[in-house]
């Protein structure tokens, strides 16, 4: 099956999208070919359909979908971005989807805070690790490379004090600049979103990771401070689920992370390196820029090896969110931290991680 690229019009053209839409003109890729109803008299159920929504492109997703392994799992994968995490986590409450790609941070804020974008505790739980951050950075609009110089001005980040909002505070305080007090947090929407904000000059500067970081680079925008120099590790992004829809189909859960982390293990694969980068290339991506945003992937703050959550990392996006009071209740972190905190559920991806011949290995949970 070929597999549907995204145009960087796609990438960028986010700002005007409705919440909880796809992203115009963006492609969303299926695991399978569709079947016409009547020939399925007699045969057997079609392949459970498995929903996938991440705000960047997710390179280890794109590689399951290309290697058919999800094909393999007879799993039947819609995979597609999303404007903005809010809508998207809800989706996930009400089973609508049934994985996110988003910000670790975001999953804990919906299942512990009740004042959370979505204005009520969300059903979802992480179930595994994406990312270590991939390259996030607090990038500047032309004519503002330093923090000093966004004081008065406005930062573009998904949800304030959410998610990759709170590094996007850690660096400006670590300058001496407080939110909402020497600079305004402003809701921009996913990564692709805030990077088209910065050349559209909606506000001054961003919170950005993955080809978006890459692409801001490539545009000769400012990076002002890059979260692995402030907060290391860092579990930038994780998968998650609901707990309702896990409990019900918890073998399609395990063959979903199979193919997940099959796909995760194929990207880190050198040898693989040329064929991963023609997955991000299409008109709007040369080869060049596509190898780029390859290397960030495979980098030390890039993709989450084996899809194995980094109890560091864990506890540092914990600490953060303690730091900037992101807690409406106390919270004892060393529970938070553990299996017994119930923020995530290692159970599946322990399952499906065994049958790819992978055990227990230091620093890392599995």
């Amino acid at each position: 099956m070929a597999l549907g690229n995204l145009s960087r019009r796609s990438f960028v053209l986010l700002a005007s999208a409705s919440a909880g839409a796809l992203i115009p003109g963006s492609q969303a890729w299926a695991s399978g070919p569709s079947v016409d109803p009547a020939a399925l008299a007699g045969s057997p159920p079609p392949p459970p359909l498995v929903r996938v929504r991440s705000a960047s492109r997710s390179l280890p997703i794109l590689a399951a979908v290309a290697n058919q392994y999800f094909v393999e799992e007879n799993l039947d994968v819609d995979y597609a971005q999303f404007v903005s995490s809010r809508p998207t986590f809800i989706q996930v409450d009400q089973r609508e989807i049934e994985f996110i790609v988003s910000a670790t941070d975001n999953a804990i804020n919906y299942q512990l805070n009740p004042g959370n974008p979505a204005g009520r505790i969300l059903d979802n739980v992480i179930v595994a690790a994406h990312d270590l951050g991939l390259g996030l950075a607090l990038v500047g609009a032309a004519g503002y490379p330093t923090a000093e110089g966004l004081r008065n001005q406005r930062v573009g980040v998904d949800v304030p004090h959410s998610g990759f909002g709170l590094p996007a505070e850690k660096i400006m305080l670590n300058a001496g600049l407080a939110a909402g007090t020497d600079y305004t947090l402003v809701s921009a929407g996913s990564t692709p979103a805030r990077f088209q904000g910065l050349l559209d000059g909606l506000w001054e500067a961003a919170i950005i990771n993955a080809e978006g970081v890459v692409r801001a680079r490539e545009t000769g925008l400012p990076v002002i401070g890059v979260v692995a120099d402030t907060v290391q590790p860092y579990q930038g992004g994780m998968l998650a689920s609901s707990r309702g829809w896990l409990k019900d189909n918890p073998g399609t859960a395990v063959r979903f992370l199979r193919a997940f982390i099959r796909g995760m293990t194929w990207v880190f694969d050198r040898r693989h390196r040329d064929a991963a980068i023609q997955l991000l290339v299409d008109d709007e991506t040369s080869p060049e820029l596509a190898a780029k945003i390859y290397d960030l992937n495979v980098a030390a703050d890039g993709l989450s090896r084996r899809a194995a959550l980094s109890p560091a990392g864990f506890r540092n996006v914990l600490e953060l969110r303690a730091e900037f009071n992101g807690f409406e209740l106390p919270q004892d972190l060393d529970l938070l931290a553990s299996p017994q905190g119930g923020l995530y559920d290692l159970g599946y991806y322990r399952e499906a991680a065994r049958s790819c011949g992978y055990r227990s290995a230091s620093g890392a949970l599995l």
